[in-house]
């Protein structure tokens, strides 16, 4: 019997809180866009990551180990219908 390894991929949502001054709802709402967009390409950690729901998984690779090593026997394997961005292209 032969060891693999399986590398899995999948999303969960992330929630942060910002703070912003506007000067009427209008203003708000195109300050709250931009602040998200910065707040979505940040490292840093979010307020809260939902663990409940983890959605769209794939398969990243399985590997095949050996005596010599690590050897690809697979990457990019869909293995579930919980699709969050709609279906997959062709």
């Amino acid at each position: 019997m032969s060891e693999y390894i399986v590398k899995v991929g999948f999303w969960l949502r992330a929630y942060d809180t910002l703070t912003i001054d506007a000067a009427s709802d209008a203003e708000a709402i195109e300050a709250a866009k931009a602040a998200a967009a910065v707040a979505m390409e940040s490292t840093a950690y979010p307020d809260h990551i939902d663990t409940d729901e983890r959605r769209e998984g794939v398969i990243a690779f399985i590997d095949r180990c050996n005596g010599k090593g690590r050897e690809a026997v697979i990457e990019d394997v869909e293995f579930d219908d919980g699709r969050i961005h709609g279906p997959p292209a062709a």
